[in-house]
């Protein structure tokens, strides 16, 4: 049986984000006119590293509560049990 996860400061329910190391390599670069450095393409990979740290986030704009989650956060759900 599942339930919501509740903010630790107003109740109402939350959702999770992960931080993750990374990167975005935009490629070779120029410097236009005005002196500030560019992409020379506007072309960007991203590269997704190892979670850092799983937080939860209050889903209730007056609030905007964040906090690290103590409990485990895993992203796929176990399949369902039959009886």
């Amino acid at each position: 049986m599942t339930r919501p996860l509740p903010c630790t400061k107003c109740g109402s329910p939350a959702g999770v984000a992960e931080d993750f190391t990374g990167h975005a390599d935009w490629g070779m670069a120029v410097i236009d006119d005005d002196g500030i450095v560019r992409p020379a393409k506007q072309n960007v990979d991203i590269y997704k590293g190892e979670p850092t740290r799983a937080r939860a986030v209050c889903s209730n704009n007056d609030c905007s509560h964040q906090w690290t989650l103590r409990r485990r956060f895993e992203p796929i759900a176990p399949p369902r049990r039959t009886p």
